[in-house]
């Protein structure tokens, strides 16, 4: 036990005071344990009330308020951390979701888009349906001699839009081809605000209601009549064909 500085003359003067004092004029022996012990006693005894002494224990009080504020302090940081995970993972499903394309959609304006339109009719490999051109008629056919029975006129003030187009079969085999069947729409976009819808009728290359068997190599023509304004169609600045089925369609810009 370290001493604290005047401590080594107190209990010399307690040691003496012991050895003279005794029911007895003989000086009293010690060994040097009893006397360790004794000066130990006296420190003990100077330090309890020695008024400039200052404990070394610290308040308890305040050793529970320094663990409340980091007890605070940690949960403040896992909260956060919270947070930020929610936040992270809110910003992902938002990314996700804006992302998703529905393409089983029944709405025939909606839904896959097919590459080519042999691939939206499904024609099978090797047959080509190619787009040849226009024409501006006021009759389809024009010529009577063609179609003696089935004439087609455009009404007062408007004008047939006349696609043409080539079916060939190049497959290797025979091909059934009923576009009437699929129940597909057929429609043009004119001039980028004009939407309109193929006629149906009677005639046997009309490609909206074409039924036939085609041979092997065999090659046949058919068309798309719209009716449209006279006004447009005498200033057609552009064409855009647009094709749809349940749950898929097709478009494509011929002019």
């Amino acid at each position: 036990m370290k001493l604290f500085s005047g401590t080594k003359y107190i209990i010399a003067g307690l040691i003496g005071s012991m050895l003279l004092c005794g029911c007895s004029s003989q000086i009293a022996e010690m060994t040097e344990e009893q006397q360790q012990r004794v000066g130990e006693y006296a420190a003990f005894t100077m330090l309890r009330y020695d008024a400039e002494h200052r404990s070394r224990l610290v308040d308890y009080s305040e050793v529970e308020a320094a663990d409340e504020a980091a007890r605070i302090a940690e949960e403040a940081r896992l909260a956060a951390e919270e947070a930020k995970k929610k936040e992270t993972e809110n910003a992902d499903q938002k990314e996700n979701d804006t992302n998703v394309i529905d393409k089983t959609s029944e709405d025939p304006d909606e839904g896959y888009t097919s590459d080519t339109i042999e691939d939206f009719l499904g024609l099978l490999p090797g047959t080509l349906l190619s787009y040849k051109g226009y024409t501006v008629q006021a009759s389809y056919p024009e010529d009577n001699d063609v179609s003696e029975y089935f004439i087609v006129e455009a009404n007062p003030g408007k004008k047939f839009l006349v696609l043409w187009y080539t079916l060939y079969n190049g497959s290797g085999s025979e091909q059934e081809v009923n576009f009437l069947a699929d129940n597909i729409a057929f429609k043009c976009k004119v001039n980028g605000e004009i939407t309109a819808t193929a006629l149906v009728t009677m005639l046997n290359d009309d490609m909206s209601t074409l039924q036939t068997t085609l041979r092997d190599n065999e090659e046949i023509d058919c068309v798309l009549i719209y009716e449209i304004d006279e006004s447009a169609a005498d200033d057609l600045s552009s064409i855009v064909v647009k094709l749809s089925k349940t749950g898929a369609n097709w478009e494509r810009q011929v002019l």
